[in-house]
């Protein structure tokens, strides 16, 4: 496990401090130094990997670490290890003690799109004059513990919408860090995770937030270490604090150790990406090395517009592919999804197989994908009347409008929203028992304990989805199910593949968290879209960064407000690249029914390039 490391990196490795920062530069040996610290605990010390909690910033990171894990202490015992991301984690503490906090352990997450719905709800309810963002502004304020309200018709939506919240057995996404922060303020909870996990391991530490970071010192671990690179910290637009890297890289009672021999990228990508982040002032100091030879440049091509740019890198990947290579060696980086969409019409016109790897691209979030998961989300939690409203009427009407109305009247009286809409609708009462026949028998029953992908798939059964399709001709419908029902597959295998819980409730909490790389499939040959924020982490043989424009990257509004962070960020882009790095840029772009020049972006120079036409 000792084999091939370098010498900072065996410090990392072997060293006996309690608290240990590891500034990891980008492509220099992180996640080997990480997975070997673990097995080297494990080996030499005879810590069992159950102690050993690891938190990342990607689920897809979590699951790469179990998978170099196992190959140094064996299949097992990487299974035995936590190694996943802050919100999982999250999640499984409020499972374990969210009781304390008025929490079932079966609760709901909302994402944004709910809480929305649920404040529109309530405004209507109350019949109150305010808009959304305003309310949301008080209810941010209740979460924050603070009594400052927009107005008296604000707050009173506020606080009807937590009462619904806890009435529904649901929490926010934006609650999940906070109400462990608060579990975490009760020593007898920080107690317990402290004694199971006398090992802790951070992962992208630049990237935590004020409230992790809090909720790692509440935990006050026995044994610490984070690693991470404030160059490349490009959060901050979320929450993100590169500050807490650095202030524990000038704290006493941290070993801090250097990784800076890069092992990726060539040595003119190496050089370009020292010589734009030496721009940075509010940094640690590294300077990264390699031995790597490779291109005598980077190459740096302008074109008169975003046709031609497109149009070169359709060309320059066939001509990959002709030389034997896959499309999946090329990954294509802009700063906005917007960029990314023109390469991809570009790319198809060639039957160029190609993915946008960003949210628009996620099979769940068909319309009857989702319908179908609010359906499950009320067979989990029954109190979760917000999917009760969104499914009931899934795949063919239950209620009508005057009815469910009339519910809602009644359903203030006394009786549950499932009691009123049975009184009104006969029709609902079928719906109803078959999720009663469906769910009995707890924990016994297969629908708890069977994979997420069989549960979906037997509940589409239930509803009669593929009947309904064909009798109403929507094949297009059917085929979105079915292609969710694929990613839920996938989505199980790569659980049991590390030791993970795949079951119907793990996926259902999951489906809340998750980021922006669970869209990215590695294992199909297509070129991959990514936007610079998505493609953080990865690496490819070649990347081509395009749209390489002052105003557009770096951006006009990052750089008033904060230019550090946005140059962090075109150093991210450049160090993905292995091989071979392309920058181009389109001299004009039309736009608003105008045609506008641009001039190259500051960061060509920073980057020590000339322009080749």
């Amino acid at each position: 496990m000792l084999n091939g490391l370098n010498p900072a990196q065996h410090q990392a490795v072997t060293s006996s401090s309690k608290r240990i920062c590891v500034l990891a530069g980008a492509g220099t040996g992180k996640t080997k130094t990480l997975t070997s610290r673990i097995a080297y605990l494990n080996d030499e010390h005879r810590i069992g990997t159950s102690g050993m909690l690891a938190l990342t910033f990607t689920r897809l990171a979590g699951l790469e670490m179990k998978e170099r894990i196992a190959s140094l202490v064996g299949e097992q015992k990487a299974k035995e290890m936590f190694c996943n991301t802050f919100h999982a984690f999250c999640v499984t503490a409020l499972q374990r003690y969210g009781n304390r906090l008025g929490l079932e352990p079966n609760f709901t997450i909302y994402d944004p799109e709910d809480q929305e719905s649920v404040v529109e709800q309530v405004i209507k309810d109350l019949k109150v004059k305010a808009k959304v963002a305003d309310v949301f502004l008080d209810i941010n304020c209740f979460i924050r513990g603070e009594e400052k309200f927009k107005s008296e018709a604000t707050r009173l939506a506020a606080t009807e919408y937590k009462y619904r919240l806890k009435r529904n057995n649901a929490i926010s996404l934006d609650e999940l860090l906070l109400r462990t922060l608060i579990l975490f303020k009760q020593e007898a909870v920080a107690e317990y995770y402290r004694e199971s996990y006398p090992y802790v391991f951070v992962d992208e530490f630049q990237d935590t937030d004020e409230i992790q970071w809090e909720i790692i010192q509440l935990f006050r671990p026995k044994n610490l270490l984070v690693v991470g690179d404030d160059f490349q910290a490009i959060y901050g637009w979320r929450g993100a604090r590169v500050e807490n890297i650095l202030e524990v890289a000038e704290d006493p009672a941290y070993e801090v150790v250097k990784l800076e021999q890069n092992y990726r990228s060539t040595l003119p990508i190496v050089d370009a990406s020292n010589s734009l982040i030496k721009h940075n002032t509010k940094q640690t100091e590294k300077v990264l090395v390699t031995d790597r030879p490779g291109d005598p440049v980077v190459t740096l091509l302008d074109f008169v517009n975003e046709e031609q740019e497109a149009a070169y890198i359709a060309d320059h990947v066939m001509q990959h592919r002709r030389a034997g290579g896959k499309f999946s060696d090329v990954a294509v980086l802009a700063r906005t999804n917007r960029q990314l969409s023109l390469v991809k019409d570009k790319l198809r016109e060639g039957a160029i197989p190609a993915l946008i790897i960003s949210k628009d691209s996620d099979p769940l979030a068909k319309p009857d994908v989702q319908k179908l998961l609010k359906y499950i989300a009320y067979m989990i939690n029954p109190s979760d009347e917000r999917s009760l409203r969104s499914c009931i009427n899934f795949p063919e009407r239950r209620i009508t409008d005057l009815q469910m109305s009339g519910a809602e009247v009644d359903a203030g009286f006394g009786k549950s929203l499932r009691e009123a809409m049975e009184d009104q609708a006969p029709k609902c009462r079928n719906f109803f028992n078959q999720i009663d026949a469906t769910t009995r028998n707890g924990d016994n029953n297969s629908f708890w304990s069977d994979d997420a992908w069989l549960v979906i798939q037997g509940c589409a059964f239930d509803l009669g989805l593929k009947d309904f399709y064909t009798d109403h001709s929507l094949q297009n419908r059917y085929e979105d199910v079915r292609a969710g029902l694929t990613f839920a597959q996938r989505w199980c295998n790569q659980q049991h593949a590390a030791g993970e819980r795949a079951d119907i409730q793990t996926f259902m909490k999951w489906i809340h968290i998750r980021d922006l790389q669970d869209y990215y499939q590695r294992d199909v040959d297509a070129i991959q879209l990514f936007t610079i924020h998505g493609s953080k982490g990865l690496e490819f043989d070649t990347v081509i960064m395009v749209g390489m424009n002052q105003g557009t990257f770096p951006s006009k509004r990052s750089m008033k407000t904060d230019p550090e962070e946005e140059r962090r960020l075109a150093y991210v882009g450049v160090t993905r690249a292995k091989r071979h790095l392309i920058l181009t840029r389109p001299q004009t772009t039309f736009g608003y029914g105008k045609m506008t020049e641009h001039e190259p972006s500051q960061y060509i120079r920073e980057l020590g390039l000339a322009v080749q036409v």
